[in-house]
């Protein structure tokens, strides 16, 4: 970002929720000089109502892109204990950070609502409620919600790594290989998302974990992710799942995605 950009920024204050959400979808996560703007912006709207947990939640996003996992997670709890309303995109973004640090039970205490009526509730949550099912392995999840989405490549590789973990009789074993995965990087997460791949002779899901900068060697920790699949595997006497691997980033490589579309 240039000199001339930010005074153009610093002549457009935040002065609200919905101009500084539109500032922030907007934000890539490698932009430390905006992500420190958008900080003293929060900080200054939240004086005037330090109980707006709207605004927290934006806050709660934007220590996630500074790379501020703990301090992240105290704002969660924070808004969890405050309860309350919360409008449709600051819940869209509460759920899907709480996932993105590690704090599975939440999330999925979250969507429970929404779980149990799918049909109605996939126009604003689809997305959220995908990224939780193959966060979570619940396969059983995952195959009730991929019926809502339209067919496309994603979906089918998604539907055919389903039916390769049941005809190898490894579905059961999926929701404590991934707990097992997240559990090594829980103190560090700060994101969650995977790729598919469909070029491939079987369906592949590559789960990708971006963390603080106390993961020093991210290579290696990606590589301490996927031994966990193999130990837990050979201890269960079930087949190594090749279809199922992991990767570390830094949160800078994280692309720019604070609000979850269908």
């Amino acid at each position: 970002m240039t000199d001339t950009n930010n005074d153009v920024l610093k002549r457009m204050p935040l002065v609200d929720y919905d101009k500084t959400l539109q500032f922030m979808q907007n934000l890539e996560y490698s932009d430390i000089d905006n992500i420190n703007y958008v900080e003293q912006q929060l900080y200054t709207q939240l004086q005037s109502n330090q109980a707006d947990t709207d605004l927290l939640v934006l806050m709660m996003h934007q220590q996630i892109m500074k790379g501020r996992g703990q301090r992240a997670r105290s704002i969660a709890y924070r808004i969890w204990e405050t309860g309350g309303q919360l409008r449709l995109s600051s819940e869209q973004i509460f759920i899907k950070d709480l996932m993105n640090l590690g704090l599975s039970d939440m999330a999925g205490a979250a969507l429970a609502s929404y779980i149990a009526d799918l049909e109605n509730n996939m126009a604003n949550y689809g997305n959220l409620l995908l990224k939780y099912a193959i966060y979570s392995g619940n396969m059983t999840l995952l195959e009730r919600v991929l019926i809502y989405f339209p067919e496309n490549k994603d979906k089918i590789v998604l539907q055919d790594w389903i039916q390769l973990n049941e005809d190898y009789g490894v579905t059961k074993h999926i929701p404590a290989i991934l707990n097992r995965i997240i559990e090594k990087v829980q103190d560090s997460m700060l994101g969650f998302s995977y790729n598919l791949f469909h070029d491939r002779d079987f369906p592949d899901i590559e789960f990708i974990f971006y963390v603080d900068d106390s993961i020093k060697n991210y290579k290696e920790t990606g590589n301490l992710l996927n031994m966990q699949i193999s130990t837990y595997c050979a201890a269960h006497k079930i087949e190594d799942l090749i279809n199922l691997s992991s990767v570390v980033y830094p949160i800078s490589r994280h692309r720019s995605d604070v609000a979850e579309k269908l």
